[in-house]
């Protein structure tokens, strides 16, 4: 075999050896035998080496073969940064001198785990840690046997075995670098040395591999590196601060991805300008992280959408589903249980061919039609984690992924709509129930939908809308979940009249969104209407009519007519205490408001005994953290707060925050004045 280097080898006899003294009348004996062939390879820079030995055929091939070898390839010259890394790898293989080191870089295709390796090596070198540096490509089970073969001299059989227990005999301070493992199939354990020596140094897609030693998770560059490596690709010297600050522009919205850095410096500064760059990037995302033009990168002229593709085609249909997914919604805090709801939702759509759709991409992903299989799921999540494409939150089991990841695999769905699918999947997985844990699931929803709220907000189905609109008011975007029930109140007026008793619960809940406004007057109109429709419907203490007049005394009061309030709040607690009963969450709302009232008015004393029992009821019906709860405490330390009974008023407070902060409720003292529980004012539509 020879080097693709090697232009021209000669081999000839050494000279012969000298002849033996003559006789009287003969020549002298034979030459002696000669110093052996010499060889001399010519390469395109002239002599590579000139030898001499006895054993031409064996040592030429050992030659040659070392020549094959792979050498590990050398960092790009951009390499830039990431100094805290390569300290950390260096710290790792300088300890415990001569017993086998395994080190894993792992991470997102395009994250600079390749180079990292490559730049550590080159350091190594410089220091003489490592005797020798051995390197293969593990991109599959054959490029890395292919390699490993051409480890041991040429005395030895060629096989991937036989270089494995070559380089396990060797009593040195050796490296292997076991690039590109990134197949999830293949057993990188297999092309470990059998020894308890040497050390290892592995780049992957697949975290899994982390189970073999110490590991790193190559992620986004600083923002400074990031920036170092932008201008150094792009070769814009001498700027002043103003590039500097578009160039910082430029690598946030890129993420600090070194592969997507690249290509941008390297785009720069063949046809562009680092404010021209910018403004392509904002209409032209996906063209600019598609093309390829990068030259002498090494790996990095492979575009940032390719290196995923890879992965891509390699993934199962249900990854591929999930992953369109994700792509819709916001990178962090995505959870198993959105689409477990989502799927056991018992909800039917208004568009059979939506519901259709829902269905065949939860299926995919786990289950549909009241059925869920947690283990598919999980098997495709795990899918996805070894190829890096998405990765896991271990406190509390939530997924995410790369934003740049996202944005390519949007471009990979072929299905229409992919955004109001996703909304459709969150507004059927919202429980109308207000225990403790259907708060926080609901507040764990909001940065998925505001995500999707501007791409889909009016086009959604009524229900799939009533339960977005429900996460928004909690949250605290009333503006957002106006749009969605002004809609709502629109669609029931046309479909089911005026004074449908879903048409009356959309009013109200719309309703309520203006008195969070401070829209009295238009909460007000709304409610009025609400409340004499519901009696003329429904009957003066029909649940849904007391909570229509429940609602108009809270506008009362925030309007300052306390005696309208507390002559409606009077009625409305003792209609609730015949019908629905002294400690039904409703009541407690009556309760806590009619306590609301009497504090506005002075009434301290009827403030306090109404909001003690209030709250010692709300503890046994709803919890000690229920938001509820927590709010009715809040009022009862404003009442002794305005009687002067420090004391218990601070011991409440203390009690309240270290409670509430977990649920990020915000509350303030006095705050919940006039809301009571909250709990009468949710209706579904």
């Amino acid at each position: 075999m020879m080097s693709s280097t090697i232009q021209n080898i000669s081999v000839h006899g050494g000279t012969g050896g000298p002849g033996g003294p003559g006789g009287n009348a003969g020549t002298g004996g034979g030459g002696g035998q000669g110093e052996g062939p010499h060889v001399t390879m010519v390469s395109e820079s002239g002599v590579v080496n000139h030898m001499t030995f006895h054993n031409a055929s064996v040592a030429f091939k050992d030659e040659v073969k070392t020549k094959n070898r792979k050498m590990c390839p050398l960092p790009v010259p951009s390499f830039t940064g990431r100094q805290e890394i390569l300290d950390e790898i260096h710290q790792y293989f300088v300890q415990d001198l001569g017993s086998r080191k395994v080190f894993v870089l792992h991470g997102l295709g395009g994250s600079g785990k390749s180079q990292l390796a490559f730049k550590f090596v080159q350091q190594a070198q410089t220091s003489k840690r490592f005797s020798e540096t051995y390197f293969v490509d593990a991109t599959s089970e054959q490029t890395a046997e292919s390699d490993l073969k051409l480890l041991p001299p040429a005395t030895s059989e060629e096989t991937a075995q036989e270089g494995l227990h070559w380089l396990a005999s060797q009593q040195t301070e050796w490296l292997l670098v076991l690039d590109n493992a990134d197949d999830p199939k293949l057993d990188i354990s297999k092309f470990f040395p059998p020894s308890t020596s040497g050390n290892i140094l592995i780049t992957t897609r697949n975290p899994e591999l982390c189970i073999h030693g110490a590991d790193y998770k190559v992620s986004d560059m600083t923002l400074d590196d990031a920036k170092n490596l932008l201008l150094k690709l792009a070769k814009k010297k001498a700027i002043g601060d103003d590039k500097e600050q578009v160039a910082i522009t430029i690598v946030k919205e890129l993420h600090c991805f070194a592969l997507a850095v690249t290509q941008a410096g390297g785009y720069i500064h063949a046809c562009s300008s680092l404010n021209k760059y910018l403004e392509l990037y904002k209409s032209s995302r996906d063209n600019l992280l598609q093309r390829a033009e990068v030259q002498g990168q090494g790996q990095y002229g492979l575009a940032v959408y390719a290196t995923w593709d890879l992965s891509y085609q390699k993934l199962s249909a249900g990854s591929r589903t999930f992953l369109h997914i994700c792509s819709q919604l916001h990178h962090q805090n995505i959870r198993e249980e959105m689409f477990q709801k989502a799927a056991l939702s018992e909800e039917e759509l208004e568009n059979p061919e939506l519901q259709a759709i829902v269905n065949e991409m939860l299926t995919a992903i786990g289950g549909a039609n009241q059925n869920w299989n947690s283990f598919i799921f999980l098997e495709i999540a795990r899918e996805l984690q070894s190829y890096s494409l998405i990765g896991q939150n271990i406190v509390d089991a939530s997924y995410n992924v790369h934003p740049l990841i996202q944005y390519w695999s949007g471009t990979t769905i072929s299905k229409g709509d992919m955004s109001k699918i996703v909304f459709t999947m969150i507004g059927l997985s919202v429980p109308w129930r207000f225990k403790l844990k259907d708060y926080t699931y609901r507040h764990s929803l909001i940065y998925h939908i505001t995500q999707l709220f501007g791409r889909c907000k009016c086009d959604l189905d009524t229900y799939v809308a009533d339960g977005i609109a429900l996460v928004l008011f909690e949250a605290g975007h009333h503006e957002k979940a106006e749009v969605l029930r002004v809609a709502i109140v629109k669609r029931r007026k046309e479909e089911l009249g005026n004074e449908h008793p879903d048409t009356l619960k959309a009013m109200a809940n719309l309703a309520q969104t203006y008195h969070q406004q401070g829209r009295w007057s238009d909460a007000e109109s709304l409610e009025v209407a609400v409340l004499e429709a519901s009696k003329r419907v429904l009957g003066n203490e029909h649940p849904d009519t007391l909570k229509a007049m429940a609602n108009l005394a809270q506008t009362y009061h925030q309007q300052g007519r306390w005696s309208d309030a507390e002559s409606l709040e009077v009625a409305v607690l003792e209609a609730r205490k015949r019908v629905l009963g002294s400690e039904h969450p409703d009541t407690l709302t009556s309760m806590a408001s009619l306590a609301a009232t009497y504090h506005q008015q002075g009434r301290w004393v009827a403030a306090e005994s109404l909001n003690v029992a209030v709250f010692e009821a709300s503890k046994r019906v709803l919890g000690s953290e229920h938001p509820g709860t927590l709010r009715v405490m809040a009022n009862l330390a404003v009442t002794y707060h305005q009687q002067g009974r420090w004391s218990d008023a601070e011991g409440l407070e203390v009690a309240r925050v270290r409670l509430g902060l977990g649920l990020g409720l915000g509350l303030g003292l006095g705050l919940g004045l006039g809301l009571g529980l909250g709990l009468g004012f949710r209706v579904r539509v």
